[in-house]
């Protein structure tokens, strides 16, 4: 199965990301879709900020940390079958 990430709020974001522009991780996900990523949200409040950003459901965050390039998959406890 392909991934849909044509939300163009997903590529602005990790644009600022790389470009050090104000903001310094985000969170996509697939939200009440299968295929289509969305931006979920973003911050500069560092991982103890995205930290509370995660929501309880398969995410992937992207952060700057610690002078690396990050990307974390997120699976909730509660999903059962992956």
């Amino acid at each position: 199965m392909a991934c849909n990430l044509s939300d163009p709020e997903i590529a602005a974001t990790y644009n600022r990301i790389l470009s050090g522009d104000g903001v310094d991780w985000m969170v996509i996900g697939y939200g009440s879709t299968r295929d289509r990523l969305s931006l979920y949200a973003s911050g500069d409040g560092g991982v103890t900020e995205m930290a509370l950003k995660v929501p309880e459901e398969v995410v992937f965050c992207f952060i700057v940390f610690e002078g690396s390039r990050v990307l974390v998959t997120h699976v909730a406890e509660k999903i059962r079958q992956v």
